[in-house]
């Protein structure tokens, strides 16, 4: 009995202690010093993926490998137009999209209409800022981001304060909000910096519309405004900032439909000038693969709206990264999508009659969810789900003080008592040690989960720069794309071109028709397929990668004409995707000027690929179980 009271004495210290910090004035100053020492460990990333092209971009052409430019390489790289317009995505010069295709940067069936151009001056505006004071450090491009992500937690914590009041309910979401494990990746990746950025001055217009609401200032309204705009110009995501005035309106807002809709008028002008701006400048992407424009493809959006609403949602509850369904077969992707549901069904059944009873609990409720639509037009990605964090966040620490203060008259209810209490158990092992061991293990494993395909492709042996390097397949074809800028990178020349034939994520059987042809035939359906290895695979998630540029539907005698060759469909398959296709170069297989590769997967690296000879075949297998 002793050793029990001791116990629960102990208990309620804690719990006091806890309280005491969680409710501490000076609380947003330190968690914004945790978020700075939570991500110290990204200063030694460097700059991979999709730095590097954005290096390209930023540094001039005397600074980079003669050769850049014919690889698609923005016009007048260096300057500061280009790169406060053309930093993100690929140039909307139509010139640079036939140069990547010429070089091969881009494979051979890119569609001639790709777009795929984002608009982000404000984000732009920090990088052209570090190349011309740091151009050669990027831990201090790191140190920046980290910056940045600091303020978005010390803005979080003033947020949940000004709203939900000085209580420890607050300063909980403002602490789960910061142990995210979603975060470290993104926030180490200088390229991420605009979403942080957007969420940033989304936070910022959140506030001062609290600030115009609360206290009619004009002064109030024209800075949300203002950082609404900024939000947006940041990063396209900044569009979630909207769920924040949305939500406001429809539970905090006093007053008719009609005065709450007055209230968002501001908003929904500002997004329209941006949209319009957006669109009329060239920017935007193709309406296939990785992105959907709901004023564009509506149906399309409409189709995906749930299971990807479903996914993020998900993700958000359990700390599950949404990238898992990369990894998974398309096949049982509908069953991961029902077990995010099921999650997400689960949540909602403790938490409407909290959501029912409590303003705040309403708010971030409907944040969390509004949060979620704009995310729907790209495939699921924790990188860019910071917005719903914020809601889910908000609701979770609201929903947990109802629990432990009673303040819910539902918990009467024995069942909902139990469901309630485990349900917050949970959620705070989940987001509180589980999520403290996640980043940990992010952390020790960063390097292999980043740097395991930066560059993979592009060679460095003695006279690369006279050579055409063609590898007969690979796995993710797009790291094409990253190649030159990686060998800029690392002061490396460039070879004459660089053609990656088809995807790797099957076999094919390779055979020589004559002294310049090559015909593939695919062991699968078709060239883009992925050999069933498994329920869940990282070849999966391969697969996937290769088709965030859309496949083109074609049809036998389609003809393809590039730079050295070109390519004809010989077959394709009941979906119109090309299964066998000839390849005829302007020169002999056997020329010197040619360095032939092929990805094989029991090395898992790009080994010589010897050609054979005419009339001979060769079978490359696929990958393996």
């Amino acid at each position: 009995m002793e050793t029990m009271k001791t116990n629960g004495m102990f208990g309620v210290w804690m719990r006091g202690l806890l309280e005491k910090f969680l409710e501490h004035q000076q609380l947003p100053a330190l968690l914004a010093i945790g978020a700075i020492l939570v991500m110290l460990p990204a200063l030694g990333t460097g700059l991979v993926a999709d730095d590097l092209p954005q290096r390209a971009v930023e540094l001039r052409p005397d600074q980079l490998p003669p050769r850049m430019q014919e690889t698609g390489n923005a016009p007048n790289p260096g300057s500061f137009s280009t790169v406060l317009f053309d930093l993100f995505g690929f140039s909307r010069n139509p010139q640079c999209l036939a140069a990547m295709k010429n070089y091969g940067t881009l494979p051979w069936w890119t569609p001639e209409n790709l777009r795929c151009s984002l608009c982000r001056p404000v984000a732009a505006l920090t990088h052209w800022i570090d190349y011309r004071l740091f151009p050669d450090s990027p831990a201090l491009m790191h140190a920046e981001n980290i910056a940045w992500y600091a303020g978005v937690v010390f803005l979080a914590a003033v947020v949940y304060r000004k709203l939900m009041g000085v209580t420890w309910a607050a300063g909980l979401a403002a602490l789960l909000f910061l142990l995210d494990s979603n975060t470290y990746l993104p926030v180490a990746f200088v390229a991420n910096r605009g979403f942080i950025m957007a969420l940033f001055f989304g936070l910022m217009c959140l506030y001062e519309h609290h600030q115009w609401r609360a206290r009619k200032s004009r002064r109030a309204l024209g800075l949300s405004a203002l950082f609404l705009a900024l939000s947006l110009f940041s990063e396209e995501g900044g569009a979630s900032t909207f769920a924040f005035i949305l939500a406001y309106a429809l539970v905090l807002e006093p007053g008719s439909v009609r005065n709450r809709a007055l209230t968002v008028l501001p908003s929904v002008l500002v997004i329209i000038a941006w949209r319009i701006t957006y669109l009329g400048s060239g920017y935007g992407l193709t309406q296939e693969g990785l992105y959907t424009d709901p004023a564009q493809a509506p149906l399309q959006f409409a189709r995906n709206l749930i299971p990807r609403d479903l996914i993020l949602l998900g993700s958000q509850l359990t700390s599950v990264p949404p990238e898992v369904m990369l990894a998974v077969k398309p096949a049982l992707q509908p069953v991961i999508i029902a077990l995010f549901g099921l999650c997400v069904a689960s949540a909602l059944v403790v938490f409407l009659p909290w959501v029912r009873r409590n303003k705040w609990a309403a708010f971030w409720f409907t944040v969390m969810i509004l949060a979620a639509i704009p995310e729907a037009v790209l495939v699921p990605i924790s990188k860019n789900i910071g917005f719903i964090a914020v809601g889910a966040f908000g609701l979770i620490a609201s929903f947990a003080a109802s629990v432990v203060s009673r303040q819910n008259p539902w918990l009467e209810q024995r069942a909902y008592r139990i469901a309630a209490g485990v349900a917050c158990v949970l959620l705070m092992l989940v987001h509180g040690p589980g999520a403290i061991a996640k980043r940990v293990v992010v952390v020790v494993k960063v390097n292999a989960l980043i740097f395991a395909w930066a560059g993979g492709t592009l060679p460095s042996w003695p006279n690369v720069e006279k050579e055409n390097v063609i590898v007969v397949n690979h796995p993710i074809p797009l790291e094409s794309v990253y190649a030159p800028a990686y060998a800029a990178y690392q002061h490396q020349l460039l070879p004459k071109t660089l053609r990656v034939l088809v995807p790797g994520c099957t076999g094919f059987d390779v055979q020589r028709t004559d002294d310049k042809t090559l015909v593939i035939q695919s062991q699968g359906p078709n060239i883009f397929s992925c050999d069933d290895v498994g329920s869940i695979h990282i070849v999966n998630a391969l697969s996937a990668c290769s088709q965030i540029l859309p496949i083109p539907r074609c049809k036998k005698g389609d003809r393809y004409d590039l730079n050295g060759f070109a390519v004809e469909v010989l077959e394709s398959d009941a979906a119109g995707l090309a299964s066998r296709v000839a390849f005829r170069f302007d020169t002999s297989l056997d020329s010197l000027d040619f360095r032939w590769l092929w990805f094989d997967w029991r090395t898992h690296s790009s080994e010589p690929f010897i050609i054979p000879a005419i009339g001979q075949s060769v079978a490359l297998a696929g990958p393996q179980r």
